[in-house]
């Protein structure tokens, strides 16, 4: 079921009926722990021995953050419901994009990454040479990671863009929109600090004005 927003001619879709508490915790907690853990995101120096010496982390940092991206497009597609938003393809486009691409690169450049050079350490050094050279351009510069990247962030920048423009257009603080905006804008950054952590950062501080605002007893269903 749907009905038309009045003041934007948008479709409105009907709200997840979610208990308050679990819908609160769903929107907050998931970027605020990104953006926690963008904080700790390993940064070793480029080189094979100081890859392997962080792999572990590297490793375990990039599947925690996968299952949290899961988790941030839940809390986007949330705030959006909160807002109001519904229909106009940018926003569920832009943040399924995010979702399947910015999870395939985390795969890809982060988990692969973490294995390779974990299962390194056991070999000779001139074998170990040879996986940090397959690996080492992985995250940036190998056309499939760089591509899957860029369209995953380009989902990211288009679905907060929508959102806050959405927000701006109906009247939002503006204290709302621009941090939607930032969120968006940050990422393009790269998702490790500080860029990651003022991106997702700002999608909580956002979120946090939102929640913060309505009513006690909204949708709890």
């Amino acid at each position: 079921m749907s009905v038309t927003h009045p003041d934007t001619a948008l479709v409105r879709v009907a709200s997840w009926d979610l208990p308050l508490a679990l819908r609160r915790m769903l929107i907050l907690l998931p970027p605020l722990a990104l953006a926690v853990l963008e904080v700790f995101h390993p940064q070793p120096e480029v080189n094979a021995q100081a890859v392997m010496d962080v792999a572990t982390w590297f490793l375990a940092f990039h599947v925690i953050q996968l299952a949290l991206i899961a988790f941030v497009a839940l809390s986007v597609l949330l705030l959006a419901d909160e807002l109001g938003y519904g229909g106009g393809w940018p926003f569920p486009l832009g943040i399924g994009a995010f979702l399947v691409f910015y999870s395939a690169y985390d795969a890809i450049a982060g988990v692969a990454t973490g294995l390779a050079m974990r299962h390194a350490r056991g070999l000779p050094p001139e074998q170990q040479e040879g996986v940090w050279a397959t690996v080492k351009d992985w995250p940036a510069f190998e056309v499939i990671p760089f591509s899957v990247n860029a369209v995953g962030t380009l989902g990211w920048v288009v679905a907060l863009g929508a959102l806050a423009s959405f927000a701006r257009q109906s009247g939002a603080p503006r204290s709302r929109w621009l941090l939607l905006g930032l969120a968006g804008f940050f990422l393009l950054g790269g998702h490790p600090f500080p860029f990651g952590t003022l991106a997702f950062g700002s999608l909580f501080a956002a979120a946090a004005l939102v929640v913060a605002s309505a009513p006690a007893g909204k949708r709890s269903g």
